[in-house]
């Protein structure tokens, strides 16, 4: 797999297959006149013992690396993220926002600033990674800082909550974005590219790994997912809610649960 200057490559347990990939490897250098740069690239392994994973990295000539790996800016694992891994990432998110000197802004300007600019920094992640609660929490705390003016030197009480803060105008609230409500909007924007794009490459590893015409993708457990469509299947909960399904061939739609005629499924219905 490759994106930008990134190659990913993927490997059975196989010592002879990974000889065969060093031999095409070497082969590809002689013929493009290119050199693979061995001491920046590492090896992941899953499930390998120690002395296997050292074999392998000899035989590569390059380190060993561990998981989370950052691609992209994101923290990816094959398991479920620990604090540890997240902290770096709400830090740095934090840090850009503590960097904003709010007290040469009027209380207009920091609401205009945080809805154009700062609740916008974390969407690319809050798109890939079901954010934690705490890590909600911190984010929005500074957030409420910056525009209550609030700092170490100079402490100012919030005059309102961030939940209430985070509501649209019309309820009541300054139409800030609430990080926990785009978190769920982003990840279940997922479902939505899941259907409008079954020719993806994407797709038909998601169909085949989780077997998701058994019959449709809202009924399946979590059970064995990775990280990301952990999330995922966590939003597609509150968007089946506003699923409506076109009854076709019958084999998509379950007749109690899902929702194929009137406003609700026939399970609240009755």
């Amino acid at each position: 797999m490759q994106y930008a200057d990134d190659t990913l490559l993927f490997l059975e347990n196989n010592m002879e297959k990974a000889c065969n990939l060093k031999w095409l490897l070497v082969c590809f250098e002689q013929m493009s006149g290119m050199k693979i740069n061995y001491d920046k690239s590492d090896l992941l392994t899953v499930g390998l013992e120690e002395d296997q994973a050292n074999e392998f990295a000899r035989l590569f000539c390059c380190k060993k690396g561990e998981f989370p790996i950052k691609y992209l800016g994101v923290p990816l694992h094959y398991n479920k993220l620990k604090r540890k891994d997240l902290q770096p990432v709400v830090d740095k998110i934090i840090k850009r926002i503590a960097g904003w000197r709010g007290r040469l802004l009027s209380y207009a300007g920091r609401i205009v600033l945080l809805k154009a600019c700062l609740a916008s920094i974390p969407i690319y992640l809050l798109s890939i990674i079901k954010f934690p609660k705490w890590a909600i929490k911190m984010i929005n705390s500074q957030m409420g800082h910056f525009l209550w003016n609030n700092f170490e030197d100079r402490h100012k009480y919030h005059l309102a909550s961030w939940q209430l803060v985070a509501q649209k105008k019309e309820g009541g609230g300054l139409g800030i974005p609430d990080l926990r409500s785009l978190n769920l909007a982003l990840l279940a924007s997922w479902i939505f590219r899941y259907h409008l794009h079954k020719n993806a490459i994407w797709v038909k590893i998601v169909d085949f790994k989780y077997n998701t015409n058994d019959p449709n993708i809202f009924c399946f457990p979590d059970l064995g997912s990775s990280p990301f469509w952990k999330g995922v299947l966590w939003a597609a909960q509150a968007a089946h809610m506003g699923v409506k399904w076109v009854v076709g061939n019958e084999k998509k739609v379950r007749f109690w649960e899902d929702q194929w005629v009137g406003n609700t499924s026939l399970t609240i219905m009755f």
